[in-house]
């Protein structure tokens, strides 16, 4: 078992703190998240000789962790790591609308719609890559995030009033 934990880290770690990165904005914060999902991993009885599992695993367990600290942070501030993918050039003006949205977004909705959409719209994953983290079936995806993208435009089209 010890070793299986270590090789699952070695294999698996660089790519769960990329994934928290891409989330989080902060390599720091990402590290942490991913240590805490490898704590989880170590006390958890997935199999760790399956690769599948174990990264299925993995991506749900950071991808929940990383929600947290999204959502402690958009009750206390609107958070500037998640405006880095808007560029320097963005005026302050747009940098502070999408940090509304988006402080928005992390705290009003369900944690499933949330997920989904983090794995589709951040990680890239497919559909049916998502089915699998998420564990659920494809058409169970394609409702969250038809309702992710819905909320999204409802509250897009509120803000440009």
């Amino acid at each position: 078992m010890q070793s299986e934990i270590i090789t699952a880290y070695r294999q698996y770690f660089p790519l769960i703190v990329r994934k928290c990165a891409r989330m989080l904005g902060d390599a720091h914060e990402a590290q942490d998240v991913a240590q805490d999902a490898f704590l989880r991993l170590h006390a958890s009885d997935v199999t760790l000789s399956d690769g599948l599992a174990v990264t299925a695993w993995l991506y749900r367990t950071s991808t929940r962790l990383a929600i947290d600290r999204l959502r402690v942070r958009a009750r206390h501030t609107h958070d500037e790591a998640a405006l880095d993918g808007l560029g320097s050039e963005a005026s302050p003006e747009v940098r502070a609308h999408f940090a509304g949205l988006w402080a928005t977004l992390v705290r009003r909705l369900p944690s499933e719609e949330l997920e989904a959409a983090l794995l589709r719209y951040v990680d890239g994953l497919k559909q049916v890559e998502i089915a699998e983290v998420l564990g659920v079936d494809e058409r169970t995806v394609r409702r969250l995030l038809a309702k992710f993208d819905e909320r999204a435009a409802r509250l897009r089209a509120r803000s440009e009033r």
